[in-house]
């Protein structure tokens, strides 16, 4: 019976939570959750945590920070290597129908004469 399991977890069965990982995750949607912020010049505008703390770095830092961050979203790329020799044997049509028909070169030529 081929696939059969024999014990282990079953099909479906969802994964343990992890109390840290409920914690991090819960720390983190507050970080970026918008909230209404009265900024410096009076008026109240809706910033995350997260917003104010990329106002206040210097433009160089800004960009390494969001460069840092953006590791999280996009795959890292390999490079690849690839060897591409091909070895291409090209028969005419003659030599298609020789190798169909059964019959060797050498039989021809022995014919031939």
């Amino acid at each position: 019976m081929k696939g059969m399991k024999t014990g282990g977890r079953k099909k479906g069965t969802p994964n343990k939570e992890n109390p840290l990982k409920g914690f991090i995750k819960s720390h983190s949607l507050a970080y970026f959750e918008p909230k209404e912020v009265k900024c410096d010049d009076g008026k109240k505008r809706t910033l995350s945590h997260f917003d104010l703390d990329i106002q206040a770095l210097a433009p160089d830092d800004r960009v390494n920070a969001e460069l840092r961050l953006l590791e999280f979203h996009t795959p890292k790329m390999k490079a690849i290597d690839m060897d591409v020799n091909a070895n291409v044997n090209v028969l005419t049509i003659e030599d298609k129908l020789r190798a169909l028909c059964g019959k060797d070169e050498e039989n021809d030529n022995d014919d031939d004469e």
